[in-house]
């Protein structure tokens, strides 16, 4: 547990394992446009470069910076709140068996109470159940089109 005089503050992994495969999830997920529908903290989101999007969220207007890497089926990227602060969130895509598993992690900031860092908790536990959901629906519609046309 987290001190006044710790370098570190208390974190949470949540994951999911999805029925597709690695480099599916990871390319379905790299397209932060469509996150809004599955994240409940991506209500909006705005192209600014390759890397930096606008994001309307319960918070009100932020920046993400995308640090993804396909290579390692990162989907990594730092969240900067309306203060300024910056939030880093590791976003893996692991292979499980024949398919994937998602994870995330989520640091409690210094700031943020615990009833906000609970909040958190919950958005990160509904926004994976929902990436999954929305992952394996487009899936399943590639491999019925494969079906019809292989």
């Amino acid at each position: 547990m987290a001190t006044e005089n710790s370098l570190t503050e208390r974190s949470d992994s949540y994951s999911v394992s999805i029925d597709a495969p690695p480099a599916f999830v990871w390319a379905t997920l790299a397209k932060v446009a469509d996150w809004p529908h599955f994240s409940p903290f991506a209500r909006q989101v705005k192209q600014l470069s390759p890397t930096e999007y606008e994001v309307t969220s319960p918070q009100g207007p932020v920046m993400l910076t995308s640090n993804f890497v396909e290579d390692l089926r990162l989907l990594d990227h730092t969240v900067t709140l309306p203060d300024g602060t910056e939030v880093f969130i590791p976003y893996r895509v692991a292979p499980n068996h024949r398919g994937s598993e998602l994870i995330m992690t989520n640091v409690k900031s210094p700031a943020d109470s615990m009833a906000e860092y609970e909040e958190q908790l919950s958005w990160m536990r509904t926004e994976l159940d929902q990436a999954k959901q929305h992952v394996e629906e487009r899936y399943a519609l590639v491999a019925q089109a494969d079906r019809e046309w292989g």
